[in-house]
């Protein structure tokens, strides 16, 4: 397993680009947002050492431009949850975070999640879905009680924080699981999802599932594949009766 992750970050690093504008860096990542733009987001370092993050209001422009209305208690309580989740703030339509030199990597690494979190946001405005897909999902365990608690982060062995959605306890008959419910399983966004699961499976010895959104589009098989290949779960919610029983053990 430890070669998969080597090759993740390997990936990682060889796919980030950046360049200098105006004194601040241009970091562009190989994640892609809901309009299949590269994710970018800026920082800058100034003389005592503190290292500046934004995303230049990028993520909530695109939201907006796409007739997503953040301002809505719902979306805003939504928002909110996810900026404190990884320590980002909100200054006017910007996404900003500080680092020092020493906490940079995670600080950096919390930033980007925060950014893909919010963008996710998006599924919304699309006029042929009604809800957020995690809140069917949410209904979908609600109503056959299924026991969770929701919106968890959890810390790996690299010391990096990562959401999950729903965050099953440990009983008799199974160990402790972590789920993702994906509402986009895309090969770029994908990679990101299973290096979490990794992580976090090194610090606590759970498992992991995804819940893959394919009532409108097949998942590529190549998606399927990666998934596999890092002993992670994949449940169809086209096929969601068929799973339900192992989530309730």
């Amino acid at each position: 397993m430890k070669d998969l992750i080597d090759s993740y970050l390997s990936w990682l690093k060889q796919k980030i680009n950046y360049k200098e504008i105006n004194g601040y860096y241009e970091i562009t990542t190989p994640f892609v947002n809901h309009i299949n733009d590269y994710i970018q987001f800026y920082l800058k370092r100034d003389d005592r050492d503190h290292i500046y993050l934004t995303d230049d209001g990028e993520t909530l422009n695109n939201l907006e431009m796409a007739g997503v209305d953040v301002t809505s208690p719902a979306r805003k309580r939504e928002l909110d949850s996810i900026l404190n989740g990884f320590g980002v703030k909100l200054k006017e339509n910007e996404l900003i975070t500080m680092a020092s030199p020493a906490t940079f990597p995670m600080r950096k690494h919390n930033f980007l999640q925060a950014i893909m979190a919010v963008d996710d946001l998006f599924i919304v405005a699309s006029p042929k879905v009604e809800q957020f897909f995690l809140e069917d999902v949410t209904n979908f365990l609600q109503q056959n009680n299924i026991r969770f608690s929701p919106n968890i982060i959890l810390q790996g062995k690299s010391s990096f924080q990562h959401k999950f959605d729903f965050l099953i306890p440990a009983s008799l008959k199974a160990p402790e699981r972590i789920i993702k419910a994906v509402s986009s399983p895309k090969k770029q966004n994908i990679i990101a999802h299973l290096f979490a699961f990794e992580d976090t499976k090194q610090a606590r010895n759970n498992e992991g599932i995804m819940i893959l959104n394919d009532l409108e589009k097949e998942v590529a098989p190549e998606v399927l594949q990666a998934i596999e290949e890092y002993g992670i779960k994949d449940f169809s919610w086209k096929n969601r009766e068929k799973w339900l029983d192992k989530l309730a053990a």
